[in-house]
């Protein structure tokens, strides 16, 4: 029973549970470099009020078409639409470059990388979940599990009638099933940590970058 059901189940859960803090620590680096692309923006010489807006109103932009892209859950096709404002954005910043020095230029394309490259670490994070087949594979043996449970006990005592030692035997198997019932559903709500159906996804509605946080 150890090795054929909970120690792939546990495993599955670990990897979940990893994924899920991963997801957390990447989606925590994408805010960030949000609000450092559009601080160094705001920092280069002869930035107007209207420069800055432009740049900072559609990094949230793309922040939320990213953000409703992580929460649903057949949304591939839409990333395209994430692709599509990254490419707004960079003809955004390339449209000022006259005013940046290379140091200056150096940094927002560094920061401007790195925020493109948190988004895709969060797709991969969305669309690799933990092993399918090792998930399937846990949930087959759980569901026979009863009949792999004390077998030869209920076997040995089912000519005899229903014995006391039957009944505790047949209880037991169903008290193991419901927790490894349990633990399995546990592993389930914890697999999409960007869905919100389950207890333990991100609170992305309070990780994203708010309008309010604009320097104007």
């Amino acid at each position: 029973m150890s090795v054929a059901i909970v120690f792939p189940l546990v495993f599955s859960i670990t990897s979940a549970y990893q994924r899920r803090q991963d997801s957390i620590k990447e989606f925590a680096i994408f805010r960030n470099k949000v609000i450092d692309l559009s601080n160094i923006f705001y920092s280069v010489d002869k930035t107007k009020k209207t420069d800055y807006e432009k740049l900072f109103f559609s990094l949230v932009e793309l922040q939320d078409i990213f953000v409703s892209y992580l929460k649903k859950s057949n949304s591939d096709n839409n990333y395209n639409k994430v692709r599509e404002k990254r490419k707004e954005i960079f003809l955004i910043i390339d449209s000022y470059k006259k005013l940046y020095n290379e140091r200056e230029k150096d940094s927002i394309i560094r920061v401007k990388n790195e925020l493109f490259q948190s988004a895709e670490k969060l797709r991969g994070l969305k669309i690799h979940s933990t092993p399918i087949s090792l998930r399937k594979y846990c949930l087959i043996f759980i569901f026979l599990s009863p009949l792999l449970y004390n077998t030869q006990l209920v076997s040995q005592n089912i000519s005899l009638g229903l014995s006391s030692e039957t009944v505790i035997s047949l209880l037991m198997s169903v008290i193991v099933s419901f927790i490894l019932i349990a633990l399995y559903n546990v592993q389930d709500n914890i697999e999409n940590p960007f869905d919100q159906k389950g207890l333990d996804d991100l609170k992305l509605n309070k990780m994203d970058v708010s309008k309010s946080e604009s320097l104007y």
